[in-house]
């Protein structure tokens, strides 16, 4: 931390004031020496706050300069009799009964607008029952005040029956100084300390230790008459004008600091505040009883309504803190939850604005979780939740608030991770860990996420990070499964432009806008072209043509899909039965499938009625899906049974990729596995390298199935799979997807004719 002039200059001053307080401690002045050495320490120490006071007056917005331009009055209040004293004790050895009045006068008058001060602070509203537990607990700790009061203060007085200035002392000041406890308890229970770093806790040591100088001067003056100034005295009062100096010099050095009340996440430690008073009026009982000789009966007594007392309160701070976790965590994972969230984001915002260190929120949002909570039901989604929360949990550091906040939805606040490259590598730690296999039931299941994630800036409030967060989480969700995206400025351009891209996709179809483009299946075996799959494109109006992995998911997202597939279906066997006809030649046709589609209630009658109405045989239709998408539930099984049974073969496309669950596939209908071009990739003529695509084709031929191999690059590739033995093969190596009258000529010009089916 930098150290400004004004902090030396600040320290400077604190010092000379501790030094002329401290000097008494040495000197031990006694008469009337001690009399001018008291009044010259006060007016020095009262000067430097007042000062002090006044300056923090004119820094920060209005509603932090409020209550110190109050507390500034109070101090002037307080200072202006005190040359007058410093004179007199001078001239005289000694004050008259009209200065000390003066001064007395003058030091309750402190208390009555210092109070006016406290209550400027800015508090939080109070509902009905709020203020009734808000009226328990201030008369609960302003009791506990008066047993000390009572003991040191006002019962002496009474009992003593003394008059005149002794009684405006012994009675007044205790009076005062329970108005005092009022506006500190108030301020603590209704502000509460956000950090002790600010300048509202030194403020309030500070009021704590001028009341502990009452406590004494009062005392003093039971002992020794009003002219009592003794050096303990002196030096808690000249401290507590030093720390609400230096609480003043907190507040110049950060005026925004008092200006917002603290959350309700930062006030939990002042709930235990009346628990502590009335320990205080207890102990003071004990005391009492032990001093007066009083142990038999009052000392046994006590200490029996203290135990009970004391196991009453133990079994509310239980309860309290209980009924605390219930409301900041969420039941079913053990997370934060969303209120705990919303009070660590508007903390790291603080932070920032105090201390200029960036933050980070990653915003979570699981993918395909309604799937698995409608087809396998709410228990296998709840366990998939707690072990997400696990996963969570093992990832983020102590420091770190980890919530959840939503159905599927996460948040993760991320305590100064150093840099953006920091928060994005705490999400990719995330999404990796949740990729490994997570039982759940009878199947292992990976879980895929998208992730936003934004950083705290300066001036920028919680509200609007979390809201950078969530819109990086849908434009990463956009993109595709297990996408993690950074806010920056022009994302909202991308959402804008989402929403209209959303909606010209909703009428693409009946706009004729969409185009089936298709890619050549060939048998490794022959060389020749045994099929194709039919891919849609995007022909928009302004953008040109759009690949399906620009708009895929927001079809999926938005329901389009199911009319887009089933217009698919519709263009692509109309067109593959046309070239069966013209060229006399046998073809089979793939389509891929959505997840989203399976939950269509009258997808298997569509898709008959479609077929039938192309005229192509169903036994030349392959439907793919994806592995994730088959191992969903049961009620995806029933649906591809009942197509199959139809002569409609399934295929699983992208197999290796999503979820593990070999077991599971032994029990599903499908009679293609194709092996994901990853696993292609990898293929080098090496026993490593085709070790995984050796695995699938292994798997394939226990069960029955035909085994097709995607993203065929190369020749070497394509004679590797061959000599593995899979049955067929796509990619860019045969042909990229090509329009339908390209893909004929390519028929016309590769393939050898067939008998038609």
């Amino acid at each position: 931390m930098r150290v400004t002039k004004g902090t030396w200059a600040l320290g400077v001053v604190l010092l000379f004031g501790l030094l002329v307080s401290s000097a008494r401690v040495v000197t031990q002045p006694q008469g009337a020496e001690a009399n001018e050495d008291f009044f010259r320490s006060f007016l020095v120490t009262s000067l430097i706050a007042t000062v002090m006071t006044w300056i923090a007056a004119c820094k920060g917005p209005a509603a932090a300069r409020r209550p110190w331009r109050w507390i500034a009055i109070a101090f002037t209040v307080l200072l202006v009799p005190q040359p007058l004293a410093v004179v007199v004790a001078v001239i005289h050895g000694s004050l008259p009964l009209w200065a000390v009045m003066v001064v007395l006068i003058c030091r309750l008058l402190w208390g009555a607008l210092l109070l006016v001060g406290i209550l400027m602070f800015p508090m939080r509203p109070l509902s009905g029952q709020q203020r009734t537990r808000f009226a328990a607990d201030i008369a609960t700790v302003i009791g506990g005040g008066f047993v000390i009061s009572w003991y040191f203060q006002l019962g002496p007085a009474v009992t003593t029956r003394q008059a005149g200035l002794d009684a405006l002392t012994v009675i007044g000041f205790p009076i005062a100084d329970l108005v005092l406890i009022f506006g500190l308890c108030a301020l603590l229970m209704r502000n509460g300390v956000a950090s002790w770093r600010g300048p509202l806790p030194l403020f309030l040591a500070g009021l704590a230790t001028f009341l502990v100088s009452d406590v004494i001067y009062a005392h003093d003056i039971l002992m020794q008459g009003p002219m009592a100034w003794s050096t303990p005295l002196s030096l808690v009062l000249n401290a507590g004008d030093l720390i609400m100096a230096l609480a003043a010099g907190v507040h110049v050095r950060n005026p925004d600091a008092g200006s917002e009340v603290p959350a309700e996440e930062s006030r939990t430690g002042v709930a235990y505040l009346p628990y502590a008073a009335l320990l205080a009026g207890y102990t003071m009982l004990l005391v009492a009883a032990w001093r007066e000789g009083e142990i038999y009966p009052w000392g046994g007594l006590a200490a029996g309504v203290i135990v009970m007392t004391g196991a009453v309160v133990l079994r509310q701070v239980i309860a309290l803190r209980e009924n605390h976790r219930l409301v900041v965590h969420d039941h079913l994972t053990g997370l934060a939850n969303r209120i705990s969230a919303d009070a660590a984001l508007a903390a790291a915002c603080r932070r920032q604005q105090q201390e200029g260190a960036a933050s980070a929120i990653l915003l979570i949002d699981l993918d395909g979780f309604k799937k698995i909570n409608d087809t396998r039901g709410h228990e296998a989604g709840d366990a998939l939740l707690a072990a997400f929360a696990a996963i969570l949990k093992r990832t983020v550091r102590a420091t770190d608030v980890a919530a959840r906040v939503g159905g599927d939805e996460f948040v993760i606040v991320l305590d100064r991770p150093g840099s953006t490259d920091q928060a994005i590598a705490v999400a990719r730690r995330i999404l990796d860990a949740a990729a490994e296999p997570t039982r759940i039931g009878d199947v292992d299941i990976r879980i895929n996420a998208s992730v936003g994630v934004a950083m705290t800036e300066a001036g920028v409030d919680a509200t609007t990070v979390r809201h950078r967060a969530d819109m990086a989480m849908y434009v990463a969700k956009r993109g595709g499964r297990n996408g993690i995206q950074l806010w920056h400025a022009e994302l909202e351009e991308v959402a804008a432009a989402d929403d209209v891209f959303e909606t010209d996709l909703a009428a693409a179809v009946t706009a004729g806008q969409l185009r089936v483009y298709y890619q050549p299946l060939i048998e490794l075996a022959t060389g020749e072209i045994s099929g194709v799959e039919a891919l849609v494109r995007w022909e928009h109006p302004v953008l040109g043509m759009i690949p399906p992995d620009r708009f895929i998911a927001i079809a999926e997202r938005t329901g389009s899909i199911e009319q887009i597939g089933l217009w698919v279906i519709d263009q692509a066997a109309a067109q593959v039965r046309g070239w069966q006809r013209d060229l006399g030649r046998h073809l089979h046709l793939s389509v891929n499938l959505s997840p989203r589609q399976l939950v269509q209630p009258d997808l298997v009658d569509q898709i008959r009625t479609r077929v039938a109405a192309t005229g192509l045989n169903p036994r030349d239709l392959v439907l793919e899906l994806t592995e994730s998408a088959l191992v969903h539930g049961t009620e995806a099984v029933t649906v591809l049974e009942d197509i199959r049974s139809l002569g409609i073969r399934i295929a699983v496309d992208d197999f290796g990729t999503g979820y593990s669950s070999l077991r599971y596939l032994t029990r599903l209908p499908v009679d293609i596995l194709k092996l994901d071009r990853c696993f292609v990739a990898e293929l080098n003529g090496e026993p490593e390298g085709s070790a995984v695509a050796e695995a699938v084709l292994r798997l394939a031929r226990a069960l029955h199935m035909v085994t097709v191999a995607e993203g065929i690059e190369t020749a070497a590739q394509a004679n590797e799979l061959t000599l593995l033995g899979y049955d067929a093969g796509q990619g860019y190596h045969y042909s990229r997807p090509l329009p339908a009258d390209a893909m004929e000529s390519l028929l016309i010009q590769r393939s050898k004719v067939r008998p038609a089916s």
